[in-house]
This record gives C-alpha cells, structure tokens and sequence, in this order.
C-alpha cells in the first residue's frame, strides 16, 4: 500500500523512541497497529462492497437483455397473428378470439374423434375419447 523501505521504518522507529520514549513506544505500537487494522478492513470492504455493486449492475444488465430475448418470439407471433387477421377483417368474416377449436359444452376437456382402424377389428369404429 504504502512503499516504506527499511532504512525509511528505522528512521521513523529510531524518532518515535527518542519523542514518546521507551516507556510508552509498546502502547503507541499498538494503538497504531489497530488503526493499520482497521484502516485495511474498512478499505477491503468499500472495495468488496463496490465490487458486488458492479457485479449486480451486470446481472440486471444481463437479465433486462434475456426479457428482451424471452419477448421476441412474442412479439413475431403476434406479428404473424395480425397478419393474419388483416386479410379476414378485411373481408368481413368475424374472428372469434378466446374459442378453443374443437371444445365440447362437458368438462372443457377437447373432443377428440379418432378415425376407424384399418386392421384392428377389436375397437369399435368412430370411437370418441374425452
């Protein structure tokens, strides 16, 4: 963080015992140490903090990019349906939203009708499943 070489740590080492002197330079070391101490935590945890920032910026940037992929195909079909529509409207057939194609009036379950078998004589012909 900050470039001391020794010679700089001994100068400085050498001037705080002849200021505060022998007898109170272990209280001073230690009060130093835990300002150093703390001084580190405090910055690796901006640091951390800033970096989780930046990486959540990215995510949302990410995750707006993958609504606009997940929308698309949306959109292309409801293209397709109007282009659809277009033509039917302008011929005066009525178009009816909301239906279900082949629904019957019981359970809201489909009716499907199956065609007779060819060489299966064991089922009954034009059965219907609901």
């Amino acid at each position: 963080m900050f470039d001391f070489s020794f010679g700089e740590l001994a100068l400085l080492a050498v001037i705080a015992l002849l200021v505060v002197g022998p007898e109170k330079l272990p209280e001073l070391a230690r009060t130093a140490g835990k300002w150093v101490g703390y001084f580190r935590r405090t910055v690796n945890n901006v640091r951390s903090e800033v970096e989780q920032q930046l990486l959540l910026d990215e995510m949302r940037k990410e995750a707006e990019k993958l609504k606009g992929f997940a929308n698309e195909p949306l959109q292309e079909v409801e293209k397709f349906k109007a282009s659809i529509e277009e033509p039917l409207l302008a011929e005066g057939n009525p178009i009816e939203t909301g239906t279900q194609l082949g629904s019957s009036g019981s359970g809201g379950e489909p009716e499907v009708t199956l065609p007779p078998p060819s060489s299966s004589p064991s089922r009954p012909q034009d059965q219907t499943l609901h």
